[in-house]
């Protein structure tokens, strides 16, 4: 066991210095110097509170002083004080007092005499009892059983909560969508009955109503969508459809808002016939707001979207893609997540709440599909939506 004892005059001054073992090399000093010095500059602080302890309340047992002169970073220091002065017992490790006690038995009986007092100071490990363990057990239960409670009924308020408000969104959402629709509806109607009777003032402020009616439904059928999704009732009413025709009029309704920003809108779709898709015909024409505008919003001004149309082994690929900024590879990953944006505004200061392409993922998968992202900053972005077919009926 190697270690040191100093003896020390009451005021903390060192009279002599005893190796135990090899001794602590690079622990060393004079006669008379104080003691907190010998554990180098680093160590000064912490030297003086031990010797402060040690001064208020007659020993310390086995108390780590950091020091850099350790090559493991810290001394374990014991020691008391008697009546000729004080005694610092070092050790290298925690615990290894006892042994350092022992062969000073040895080295200097004399000594070793006068830190007997440190034997009884030396903690043993304490065994507690067995009422003692079935007490902490009892009371750690109790605590167990409060939190689970209190969990529980938390949880229990917060599913309320989210019901409750899933339901005023479904409600509100609901709400808005008949009007918005009325308003797109007469505003077709008046272009249609005043067409050659609107100067172009006029036929801009209409085509802005349309525009501007058209990417609130949009909205609005994203916020039914999260209600539902949020709900776990998103529910699709299938049926064979005509998957061009679809394709055809949602395109021909997007123009309004492409015109916008006098953006053109290239469709591409089969000469012959596909077969009928097994689809949920609104929640494609949602799907498809939901790429175009944002092949829209995040094109320049007189830009072009293209949108194509094609069949493969049973299956229907849709791709929208546009000349766009495109989107950060970092980003990408993260972009089919509820509430995740690209962190821009559009072209023209459009913003997002980041629910549409989330809303594209739950559609296409709710369809047994898949749908992609392929981007890059300053080469646009395609959306690849791939489509169970099925054969049309005799």
């Amino acid at each position: 066991m190697d270690g040191l004892v100093l003896t020390c005059d009451h005021d903390g001054r060192l009279r002599a210095l005893h190796r135990v073992g090899a001794g602590l090399p690079g622990l060393t000093g004079k006669p008379g110097t104080p003691f907190p010095v010998l554990f180098g500059p680093d160590a000064v602080a912490g030297a003086l509170d031990l010797f402060t302890g040690l001064r208020k309340s007659g020993r310390v047992i086995d108390q780590p002083l950091s020091s850099r002169l350790d090559p493991m970073g810290a001394f374990h220091v014991s020691g008391l004080s008697d009546a000729e002065g004080l005694l610092l017992a070092v050790a290298r490790a925690p615990g290894g007092l006892p042994a350092l006690l022992e062969e000073m038995e040895a080295l200097n009986p004399r000594l070793a005499q006068r830190l007997a007092p440190l034997r009884t100071g030396v903690p043993g490990p304490e065994v507690p009892t067995v009422d003692a363990l079935f007490d902490e057990m009892t009371l750690l239960n109790n605590e167990l059983a409060t939190v689970q409670r209190a969990l529980a009924k938390a949880n229990a308020e917060l599913a309320a909560s989210n019901e409750q408000k899933n339901r005023l969104m479904g409600m509100l959402a609901h709400d808005l969508r008949t009007p918005l629709q009325v308003v797109v509806g007469f505003a077709e109607l008046l272009e249609q009955r005043l067409d050659r009777r609107l100067e172009a003032t006029e036929r801009a402020c209409l085509e802005r109503i349309r525009e501007s009616s058209l990417s609130m439904r949009h909205m609005v059928e994203d916020a039914l969508s999260l209600a539902a999704l949020q709900a776990g009732q998103l529910r699709l009413a299938r049926r064979p459809s005509d998957l061009v025709a679809l394709v055809r009029r949602n395109v021909s309704m997007n123009r309004v808002l492409a015109e916008g920003k006098s953006i053109t809108i290239e469709l591409s779709v089969p000469e012959h016939p596909l077969p009928m898709a097994d689809i949920d015909p609104a929640k494609l024409d949602q799907l498809l707001n939901n790429l175009l505008s944002n092949a829209i919003k995040y094109s320049d001004r007189g830009g072009r979207v293209r949108v194509a149309l094609s069949e493969a082994g049973g299956r229907a690929r849709l791709r929208v893609s546009d000349d766009g900024r495109g989107i950060p590879t970092a980003e990408l990953t993260q972009l089919f997540q509820p509430f995740a944006r690209t962190g821009r505004l559009g072209t023209e200061g459009e913003g997002t709440v980041g629910l549409g392409l989330y809303i594209c993922r739950s559609i296409v998968e709710g369809h047994d599909g898949r749908i992609t992202a392929d981007s890059a900053p300053g080469r646009g972005s395609t959306f690849t939506v791939d489509l169970p077919l099925v054969a049309s009926s005799p």
